[in-house]
């Protein structure tokens, strides 16, 4: 085919127009291209805002896990079940006569239905624990899961993490930082930025956290494993508990329940399969019980975990409430500090000082300030200042520990190799006997 010099100019003219047109298509396809994709960034992000800008971590369960009409997994404050009615009354243990079996203590009655309360919200809270705490979860997304629904069943926003307001006498929340102490450790441990620890099969882990309400704290503990080995490990713990409690009462000496603990935990053996001989169970014997006061875990006298003297310890009074607490152990049956730390606590001691007077850099003052406000006398975790929106804030914290402000509490562990348990429970004493708030139907 034969094109002559007009024709060639037209379709030099079409290719050069072609082209532009290209490019230009080109250009607005890449805009078209952005905002499309700006667009969906900006719908996700909109999404995830109305759904949970923090959402819990998502664990499915087999099965609903209450009857008394509580979510799975629990999202429900526990006092939309009670409103005015009662709660539960705890387990009640006689010292003298049985009353009747409709009988409720109602000496001290503001601290006991406080108790009661708190005790509701730990029995759902730990039945969901139990759920979640298996092989293969993280036990860093396990903690947070577990203390975000301590938050909501106490009636608050997952994102709520004050702890102490003493002019709310209705006031209810989490009192120390969930405890997921494994193995040889016994004590004082959640997982913290970095903890990358996976749930494993030959895991025992002491599962230890606190409820209060207006100050007055349930502190009770159980011990989860998956290794049927470690079966009298648990069952020691659980038996040293019980029975301790049972001899509980006015006038009783704090040492005949530190006598028991031995006597019960020592009876016990784990027969290990790559050993030769069964390991005798020791008990942990510089871990104790404890009275607890309102705000305040610790309070005055301790009930010991093995044999004491007489009357070394005192006598258990009317009105006094303690957490029954029982450690048993495959190795020397001694705890040491361990590190890194993941509970502090703002000391008893520093709650009246003025930040003024602290030495160090003004981040450090900021940060007591916040932390009297928030917590008060109770324990939190660093953990929680993340949670909080809190950066950066090491050094600061490790002033105030410097400068005896803030008590630092590392982990309590015996010899590494070895395997731990504990069991707890709260009581009051009472003229007739003890009230065991924490006890449920698991233990």
């Amino acid at each position: 085919m034969v094109i002559n010099e007009t024709g060639k100019g037209e379709i030099d003219k079409l290719h050069m127009l072609i082209s532009q047109l290209t490019i230009i298509a080109t250009y607005y396809s890449k805009i078209i291209y952005i905002a499309l994709f700006l667009f969906l960034i900006s719908s996700f992000t909109l999404w995830m805002a109305i759904v949970d800008p923090n959402p819990i971590p998502n664990i499915t369960l087999e099965s609903p896990l209450y009857t008394c009409g509580q979510t799975t997994p629990p999202t429900l404050p526990v006092h939309d079940f009670f409103g005015e009615k009662p709660y539960p009354v705890g387990r009640l243990l006689w010292s003298a006569d049985p009353q009747s079996s409709d009988f409720v203590p109602t000496d001290n009655e503001h601290v006991r239905k406080c108790m009661r309360r708190a005790a509701e919200i730990h029995r759902q809270v730990r039945t969901y624990a139990r759920s979640v705490l298996k092989v293969g979860v993280s036990m860093y997304s396990a903690a947070e899961d577990i203390e975000a629904r301590i938050r909501l069943l106490c009636g608050h926003s997952k994102d709520e993490f004050c702890t102490y307001k003493p002019d709310d006498n209705t006031w209810c929340a989490q009192a120390f930082p969930l405890g997921l102490s494994y193995n040889h450790c016994a004590a004082h441990y959640t997982p913290i930025k970095h903890d990358d620890h996976v749930i494993a099969e030959k895991d025992i882990i002491k599962v230890d956290f606190g409820v209060h309400c207006d100050g007055y704290i349930i502190d009770s503990a159980f011990t989860i494993h998956f290794d049927p080995t470690l079966d009298p490990l648990a069952q020691a713990s659980l038996e040293a508990t019980t029975e301790a409690i049972k001899l509980a009462g006015p006038d009783v000496l704090i040492s005949e329940l530190g006598n028991k603990i031995e006597e019960i935990i020592c009876s016990y053996e784990v027969d290990y399969k790559n050993q030769n001989a069964p390991v005798k169970l020791q008990p942990v014997r510089n871990l104790s019980g404890h009275m607890v006061g309102k705000y305040k875990i610790h309070s005055g006298k301790s009930i010991p975990n093995c044999r004491g003297k007489g009357k070394e310890y005192g006598r258990m009074l009317e009105g006094e409430t303690f957490a029954c607490e029982t450690f048993a152990s495959t190795g020397r049956g001694m705890i040491a500090d361990e590190y890194p730390v993941s509970h502090y606590m703002v000391s008893s001691k520093s709650m009246s000082l003025q930040p003024a007077f602290i030495k160090g850099p003004e981040m450090a003052k900021k940060l007591f300030t916040k932390l009297r406000t928030m917590f008060g006398t109770l324990a939190w975790s660093p953990r929680t200042l993340e949670a909080m929106g809190e950066k950066n804030f090491q050094l600061a914290l490790d002033t105030l520990v410097k400068n005896g402000v803030v008590n630092a509490y590392p982990k309590l562990s015996d010899k590494s190799g070895c395997h731990t348990s504990q069991f707890e429970h709260t009581f009051m004493v009472g003229s007739w006997g003890t009230e065991v708030f924490s006890a449920g139907d698991d233990y």
